[in-house]
């Protein structure tokens, strides 16, 4: 949907478009959670670094972006009408609502208790929503299923992400692991999957392939039997995402992207989706020799899906979406080039972080790879902050 903005202020085109508030909202986030992430992991503050880094990575960064992008899509996968502002803008309330409580959380620990339950609301009137919108469709709405499913797996884990939070002589390591396998898996790395084998062919114009009809609840049922076997067998955890990959592997050989491509806006989708496959075949490997040789990676095959796929994606989505829903044209200059190589060294800083922690190196390596994060977020944001934010023309 594309809206006329030449009669409205900085502040009303701001909130007009979903992807706006909550694409902002990510960034801020991205930025300000590994800043703070720094100091926590080096014990500067009093609290669980991992639950930090975990919970706001899931539901303070990606969930925005993801929610910013499917408040735009989801009515139009379904050809219903746009999604009134004032639904999606009490979402974001919720979710802003929820950034400040997690963060003062790190202070006044009771604060995460805000912050959960506000992002339950959040995601409790977003189901309400695309499954109202599921019910009136008319078009095939295989994808939009599987995207409720995978929004209600993601409150789920915010659920769990509240549980293992609350003192008790209960097993919550059990409660936690399975929030984060939860909220990675079967949230964050299957709903960009979906959102990937649909619009990524679709944008190369490769609109006839034989499908696999089954690829989504195989893939579905492989990351759950991940997030169980977690704790229960965790010797069968390189076996499963193996499987995956191969899945994944067959179906992009049979799509055939047009790669290598001259489109910067189109090989920066491609690249992220074939780092589905290839984060779940290495990520095995790491698997196998963590679990039979005691070889530990600091969570290397979490990040290389993690940034491989879903960050390279949001990068190369949201330059797209903000460039063709303010109005310019989908064509992308040489600093923008630049930023897409980039997102591959802050994975290459990431897999350099964990070989030198390994051998027992972790300064200044972790720096070095954190920043990069930072630096990735703040170069785009400089770059695309005012066209995002208010519809700024490129010339």
């Amino acid at each position: 949907m594309q809206f006329s903005t030449e009669k409205l202020s900085k502040r009303d085109y701001f909130f007009s478009q979903p992807h706006q508030p909550f694409f902002t909202l990510g960034i801020i986030n991205a930025i300000i959670s590994m800043l703070l992430f720094i100091p926590a992991y080096k014990g500067i503050f009093g609290i669980d670094a991992k639950f930090f880094h975990s919970y706001s990575m899931i539901f303070l960064v990606f969930t925005n972006f993801f929610l910013g992008f499917l408040y735009t899509t989801f009515p139009r996968f379904s050809g219903t009408f746009p999604i009134h502002p004032r639904k999606y803008l009490m979402v974001f309330l919720f979710n802003l609502l929820a950034t400040v409580s997690f963060f003062v959380s790190i202070w006044l620990n009771l604060a995460f208790f805000a912050a959960a339950i506000f992002m339950a609301i959040s995601f409790a009137l977003t189901l309400k929503e695309f499954y109202s919108i599921y019910k009136v469709c008319t078009l095939p709405k295989n994808d939009q299923y599987w995207l409720i499913v995978a929004i209600g797996v993601g409150a789920i884990s915010n659920i769990f992400f509240l549980l293992s939070y609350i003192p008790c002589s209960c097993k919550s390591n059990i409660i936690y692991d399975t929030a984060i396998n939860f909220g990675i898996y079967l949230y964050l790395i299957f709903l960009a999957f979906v959102v990937a084998f649909r619009m990524v062919p679709f944008f190369s114009h490769v609109m006839n392939w034989e499908k696999n009809r089954y690829l989504h609840i195989e893939i579905f049922t492989l990351f759950l039997l991940h997030s169980f076997l977690y704790n229960l067998y965790p010797k069968a955890l390189f076996l499963i995402d193996l499987i995956a990959a191969i899945l994944i592997a067959n179906e992009l050989k049979k799509i055939k992207l047009p790669f290598p491509n001259k489109e910067p806006l189109l090989w920066i989708l491609h690249i992220s989706i074939f780092w589905l496959p290839a984060a779940l075949f290495i990520g095995s490997l790491i698997e196998f020799f963590e679990k039979f040789y005691g070889i530990y990676s600091f969570q290397l095959p979490i990040h290389l899906l993690a940034l491989g796929f879903l960050t390279t994606i949001l990068i190369g989505f949201g330059t797209r979406v903000t460039l063709g829903h303010s109005g310019n044209m989908l064509i992308v200059d040489r600093v923008t080039v630049y930023i897409f190589y980039f997102t591959q060294i802050v994975i290459l800083g990431r897999v350099i972080f964990s070989i030198m922690a390994y051998f027992g190196k972790i300064s200044p390596f972790f720096d070095i790879s954190a920043t990069l994060w930072i630096v990735l977020f703040v170069w785009w944001m400089l770059k695309y902050f005012k066209v995002l934010a208010f519809g700024e023309k490129i010339a």
